[in-house]
């Protein structure tokens, strides 16, 4: 008879999201692992391999419970036009912090910036979010109309960054100021690429 699960597996991965998102992966010991996630160390190898299997899969599980929520906004036409959709992200983002204090900002780029980043597994499961996060933004800038497909992918990019500095300001304590400016440079983008010729 196998033996009964001894932890709830996905409020574990939860906490141990959690601290990886909060001091990174070489800050997150094993012992605080364990204590995060409520487990003993029996129970964490039973489950998973070590700690970078457990990061590992710390990645997925943001990949599928902001990364795709954020892509699914962007791309469907039912929250509005592909601007509105942008700007509404952003808002979001921006009330966020505002409200909450949200500290943490965003799990990837704080990943993007650790050195368990630094190739391999880990490296191409954040790649894959960043191009995830590009695309949903070029679809939301194409389905307003066909622009010149280079300059709407130059645009994407840059709307892009103008969000992984607006998450990473978040953690730093960002101010209300500071946002509005991103937002701003957000909607100058948007412009610029509304007064751009339209391909045939």
């Amino acid at each position: 008879m196998a033996r009964p699960r001894e932890f709830d597996a996905d409020e574990a991965m939860d906490k141990a999201m959690a601290l990886f998102w909060d001091v990174g992966y070489e800050e997150a010991s094993l012992s605080e692992l364990l204590a995060a996630m409520e487990i003993t160390k029996g129970s964490f190898y039973k489950a998973f391999l070590d700690k970078q299997s457990i990061y590992l899969a710390s990645l997925d599980r943001y990949n599928d419970k902001v990364v795709s929520g954020t892509v699914s906004y962007l791309t469907d036409s039912a929250n509005g036009s592909g601007r509105e959709r942008i700007l509404g992200l952003f808002a979001m983002v921006a009330e966020a912090v505002r409200k909450d204090g949200d500290r943490l900002g965003c799990f990837l780029c704080n990943a993007l910036i650790d050195k368990a980043a630094e190739g391999g597994e880990a490296e191409v499961k954040l790649q894959a979010m960043v191009h995830r996060l590009e695309n949903a933004f070029f679809r939301a800038l194409t389905d307003d109309g066909p622009p010149d497909d280079t300059s709407a992918r130059e645009t994407a990019r840059g709307i892009l960054s103008a969000y992984f500095g607006l998450r990473v300001l978040g953690r730093a304590g960002l101010s209300q100021e500071m946002a509005a400016d991103c937002i701003r440079q957000v909607e100058w983008l948007l412009e610029r690429l509304r007064r751009e010729p339209k391909t045939k």
